[in-house]
């Protein structure tokens, strides 16, 4: 099976929040990528979800092409939800790297 951009920027979140070391520049990185895939992700949806109420409001549409759009949107729409709750726990992950990089660096602690 083919590797997809969300499946592998899925896998690097992964890694990340499994404390995989990483730079503030990785972070945004990863952070910015998983933002503009999730929004590719969000138009592909979009785009389906609309096709499949234009087949469903068509009584002439084939039922084959019916039946394509709403696998493509009960595929896309836990892929994008997945990688929503990824990028949340990044930012919160973020926000606890962040924290600690500044409390190794405050000799008042």
């Amino acid at each position: 099976m083919a590797e997809t951009l969300d499946s592998a920027l899925k896998e690097r979140l992964r890694a990340v929040l499994d404390s995989r070391p990483v730079t503030e520049a990785q972070l945004r990185k990863l952070f910015e990528e998983g933002q503009a895939c999730a929004l590719i992700l969000g138009g592909q949806l979009d785009k389906e979800e609309r096709r499949l109420v234009r087949l469903a409001s068509d009584p002439a549409a084939p039922l084959a092409e019916m039946a394509d759009a709403l696998r493509s949107v009960s595929e896309l729409r836990p892929d994008l939800a997945e990688l929503e709750g990824l990028l949340a726990d990044l930012s919160t992950c973020a926000r606890e790297l962040r924290a600690s990089w500044l409390a190794v660096g405050d000799p008042a602690r």
